[in-house]
């Protein structure tokens, strides 16, 4: 059993297997591991953003029991429906549990950030929370969160592009792993690494948003990031979709294949400069509150910093007047201690026969 489960476990996308009806079957894979990871570090920015801003960063773990669930059936719907409409018949309405089961193929970003934040929406109206922070942080989250998946999909050696036709630069895709279109190429034939294209990408614009964020706090209306993220990661997946031939679409005159992601990345630069510009004040989405002035976000700011101040003088006050309190009880017994040991021993008085 031992020799099975050391086989079962070096497999690529293996991290743990366990012994089952006789033989070893894998339990957990590299994948499931990294997304986890994704996830928590994720949610830790994401906390760590509403304490800057003032809020408790409590809400955003509370949030994620919310968000969490429909984020990953909705990642996981839009796969299935890209590729049924793409012509596949890989599932059916007859074989549920093939449609929910993500071992069976994959996960779509899209979906589960369209259904994750329906459920923020939910979530921001039960609660009565500020939906535009908690947006910022929560996608500013899963632009580290969605980079650090990507190198899951490199384990799982899938989501790769095209050959790149170079004998050094690309990644070797076992027979095993390949398209069908690609099962006739030699070997050795290298093809492009998207999914850390892409994990790049996510991560550049989260350094570039985060200190834009941090050098101009003062002046970010909260939204503005939520807009950032929709350009940023529609234009990243539009690029991406360039190496991508694995994506089902729409066959062009042409035959080229103007695939279905391609067309949401455009939907979601639209939204993502449509809400720029509502929160900037340039325009103006009905249904929802009118954003503060430029003025007013950054008195808000300077109140948040004296609130900041306060509570930080507060606090090293408290802990001044604590030392100052375990220093009299240190004292006190060091006094007791000294009067216990001075203190005379009584005559004693002999009494005589």
């Amino acid at each position: 059993m031992w020799q099975e489960l050391l086989t079962c476990m070096g497999q690529r996308r293996v991290a743990v297997c366990i012994p089952w009806g006789g033989e070893a079957v894998p339990l957990i894979y590299w994948y499931g591991i990294l997304a986890a990871v994704g996830i928590a570090v994720g949610a830790f920015y994401a906390s760590k953003h509403v304490e800057r801003e003032g809020e408790d960063p409590d809400t955003i773990w509370d949030a994620l029991l919310w968000l969490l669930i429909p984020a990953l059936i909705g990642a996981r719907l839009w796969y299935v429906l890209q590729a049924v409409i793409g012509g596949s018949d890989a599932f059916s309405l007859s074989r549920p549990l093939e449609i929910i089961n993500p071992r069976q193929g994959g996960m779509n970003i899209f979906g589960g950030a369209i259904f994750g934040i329906i459920a923020l929406i939910f979530y921001v109206r039960a609660k009565k929370v500020n939906g535009w922070l908690l947006a910022d942080a929560a996608l500013m989250g899963l632009l580290v969160g969605q980079g650090i998946g990507r190198f899951g999909n490199f384990i799982n050696i899938e989501l790769y592009g095209g050959p790149t036709g170079s004998d050094w630069f690309g990644m070797i895709v076992p027979q095993a792993y390949r398209l069908s279109q690609f099962q006739s190429l030699p070997a050795d034939t290298r093809f492009h690494p998207t999914m850390l294209y892409e994990a790049a990408w996510l991560f550049l614009s989260f350094g570039v948003l985060y200190f834009l964020f941090r050098r101009y706090q003062e002046r970010f209306i909260h939204g503005v990031l939520t807009g950032a993220y929709f350009i940023l990661a529609g234009v990243g997946r539009f690029v991406m979709e360039f190496w991508r031939p694995d994506q089902p679409g729409v066959i062009m005159d042409s035959g080229a294949v103007f695939s279905y992601s391609r067309m949401l990345s455009l939907l979601y630069i639209a939204v993502g400069i449509v809400i720029m510009l509502d929160r900037l004040g340039y325009m103006r989405i009905p249904f929802i509150e009118r954003p503060p002035t430029m003025k007013k976000r950054m008195r808000q700011y300077e109140e948040l910093q004296r609130h900041k101040a306060r509570e930080a003088l507060r606090r090293e006050r408290e802990q001044a007047r604590e030392a100052r309190r375990q220093e009299r009880r240190r004292r006190a017994g060091e006094a007791n201690g000294t009067a216990t040991m001075a203190e005379p021993t009584p005559p004693q008085v002999e009494v005589e026969e």
